[in-house]
């Protein structure tokens, strides 16, 4: 069997003109998918401790029904900026507010379905 073509492969890989640019392509892949990671756990977080904050001081606050999703965006907003150093895409407010229906909705079904 001819391993020729294997060593070709591995001399073209292993080439510094190839290597180098491989890695920074690698590199800037890997820190690309960390950078969204962080970014999706931050939202993620946020959003949990501010829906938690909401249902906690809502009566307090005297705020029902859309209210609450107008105080949730207003706090997500400032709380992202504050982490991550500017305001929130649209892309990314639009994960939160679904995310943060998606809590009050579990709460409501774990709570006996009363509305809140």
């Amino acid at each position: 069997m001819d391993w020729g073509w294997l060593k070709f492969v591995v001399n073209v890989l292993t080439n510094e003109a190839v290597m180098e640019p491989l890695i920074a392509v690698l590199l800037g892949y890997g820190v690309s998918a960390y950078s969204k990671n962080r970014r999706f756990r931050i939202i993620m977080d946020i959003t949990a401790d501010i829906v938690d904050y909401i249902e906690e001081h809502y009566k307090e606050w005297g705020i029902k029904g859309s209210q609450k999703m107008d105080k949730f965006l207003e706090l997500f907003i400032k709380e992202y900026k504050k982490q991550m150093g500017r305001k929130p895409k649209d892309e990314e407010i639009e994960t939160a507010r679904i995310r943060a229906e998606a809590l009050v909705q579990r709460a409501r079904r774990a709570g006996g379905g009363k509305k809140r």
